[in-house]
C-alpha cells in the first residue's frame, strides 16, 4: 500500500469500517511508515478528543490507539488462522469424498 492510499483509509480505520485485505495492508503500512502513522494518530487524537469533550471521558488516546492497533492485528491473525483451517477442512472433505467414490466404484465392480 502506498502512502497516498492510506489517507483515504484513515477515517475508515478509526471508525472500525475498514475490513479484509485493505485492513491488513493498512496496518502493515502504518507500522512501517512513521509519517502515515503520525497522520493517522493525529486524526485519531483529534476525533477522540472531540468525543471526550462531549462525554467527559478519559484522555489516554495514544494508549487507546496503540491498543486498537494491537487488537486489530490479533483479530487479523485469528481470521487468517480460521481461513486456513477452513481450507484444510475443505481439502480433507474433498479427499474423503474422493476415497468414498473410489471405494464405492471398486465395490460395485
Amino acid at each position: 500500500m502506498k502512502c497516498q492510499d492510506t489517507e483515504k483509509y484513515i477515517n475508515l480505520f478509526i471508525d472500525d469500517k475498514l475490513t479484509g485485505i485493505r485492513l491488513k495492508e493498512y496496518i502493515e503500512h502504518i507500522e512501517g511508515c512513521d509519517s502515515c502513522f503520525d497522520e493517522m494518530e493525529t486524526n485519531y487524537l483529534l476525533k477522540g478528543a472531540l468525543l471526550r469533550l462531549e462525554e467527559e471521558g478519559s484522555y489516554d488516546l495514544h494508549g487507546e490507539l496503540i491498543t486498537k492497533i494491537r487488537n486489530t492485528k490479533k483479530c487479523l491473525e485469528v481470521h487468517e488462522m480460521v481461513t486456513m483451517l477452513r481450507r484444510v477442512a475443505l481439502i480433507c472433505a474433498g479427499i474423503a469424498l474422493l476415497f468414498e467414490l473410489v471405494f464405492v466404484y471398486a465395490f460395485y465392480l
